[in-house]
Formats: structure tokens, sequence, C-alpha cells
């Protein structure tokens, strides 16, 4: 196997393993004094999303290594969509986590007061590990798939290509009759003795 497809399948099998593992990990964590509170991905539709995401890179990545040369054509796609899903919904929920919070938190408090305890420092929101792993396996992904855009698939010629392979091994292609031997040269029979008209010997 070429060093490019064992690369490219590693590459989206780690980032698969990394989206899968850090959705069911923190994604954020909600302190207020002693009292501290944390989210995994999997309580949202983001890390549903990214689980997805992960098991779509990681059976690409596992074909690859298994040896299936087809298998690269189909990870170009599939590494691309579940990279850039992982990463993308990482990447919204670090951007929109206190927005969340916000929301999330208004059902019970009044929104002004949930913002304002937010900038005084009385209650603290922070990203955890999991949600990194998301994004950094989500960019694995992206790469993988870029490595394997540039493995156009093609296999590799044997030595001496076409017909001439065969004859550099000393055996015919499967399917062609052996060529039979050429036939020696057979020198022709003598003619008759021409008779000059002399007596028979006695």
């Amino acid at each position: 196997m070429r060093g490019r497809a064992v690369l490219a399948g590693a590459l989206a099998l780690a980032g698969g393993v990394l989206a899968v593992v850090g959705s069911f990990l923190p994604w954020a964590e909600i302190s207020a004094g002693p009292f501290t509170e944390q989210a995994k991905g999997i309580d949202g539709w983001e890390g549903k999303a990214a689980i997805i995401a992960g098991a779509v890179m990681v059976a690409g990545g596992t074909r690859v290594l298994a040896g299936s040369h087809q298998a690269m054509a189909r990870l170009r796609p599939g590494a691309a969509i579940g990279g850039l899903v992982a990463a993308g919904v990482g990447v919204y929920t670090a951007v929109t986590i206190r927005d969340q919070l916000v929301d999330a938190a208004a059902t019970e408090l009044p929104r002004v007061e949930v913002e304002r305890a937010l900038d005084n420092g009385l209650l603290q929101l922070s990203i955890a590990i999991g949600l990194y792993l998301v994004i950094a396996g989500g960019i694995q992904g992206i790469v993988a798939a870029l490595v394997a855009r540039g493995d156009r698939g093609e296999p590799v010629a044997p030595s001496g290509a076409g017909l001439r392979g065969w004859s550099s091994t000393g055996r015919e292609p499967p399917g062609v009759p052996p060529i039979p031997p050429a036939m020696p040269d057979v020198p022709a029979p003598p003619g008759p003795v021409p008779d000059d008209g002399g007596e028979p010997p006695g």
C-alpha cells in the first residue's frame, strides 16, 4: 500500500475517533462559586452530529488501512464531509456557547441577571476538553480528504508494460495459445541421375 494511502487512512481514523470520544466528554463547564456543572456534547444535537461525522471518518479510514484500493475514492468525500461537519459543529458551539448558556438559564432566571453574572465573574463559563477534541478531529478529517485527493488511485504498472511484460517472464498471457516453433529447413531430396547414354558396367 502506498504511503499516501496509509497517511490518509490514519488521519481519517484518528480524526473520527477524536470526534466520537470528544462528543461524550464535557464541552463546557459552568461554575458559580463552589458549584460547578459540566455540559457534555452528547446532551445536545451538536454532539450527536459530531458522533455521526466521526463514525463516517472511522469507517472510511478503516477500509483504506485494511488494504482496499477502491476505498481511497470513497474516503475523499467521506472524510471531507465528516471533517467539515465535526469541525463546523465544534466551532459553532465554541462561538455561540455563551448565548446558549444564557438561553438555557433564562428559563429560570431573568436574562439580564444571567448576563450580568457572567460579566461580573459571578458565573464563569469555560470551554472543556471535549469540544477541543471534536474540532481537532474534524480538522484531521479535512486533511485526510486533501491527502486522499492527491492520490489518483492509478495502479502501479508491472515491469514490462503490456505484452512485453509477459515475454520478460518467459510466459504467454492467459488465453493466448503458445506460438509453435518454426520448422527447420529440410534439404530437398536428390533428383534422378541423368542417363548419359553409356554402357552399363558389365
